[in-house]
């Protein structure tokens, strides 16, 4: 999945949850940042760390 399908499935999906579009907006530009700071692999290292507490 590239950068624009994650961003466009994130924002259906906070939409679904009732998220107002300030702060879709919010997270979206948060993404942006962090998909240029993160490889693919690391950022499903440290997503895994999050979830499960691995931290």
């Amino acid at each position: 999945m590239d950068k624009s399908d994650s961003l466009a499935y994130t924002t259906i999906a906070m939409q679904e949850l009732g998220y107002r579009q300030e702060e879709i907006e919010k997270l979206t530009n948060k993404m942006l940042e962090v998909l240029e700071r993160y490889p693919e692999k690391d950022a499903e290292n440290k997503a895994d760390d999050i979830l499960y507490g691995d931290h």
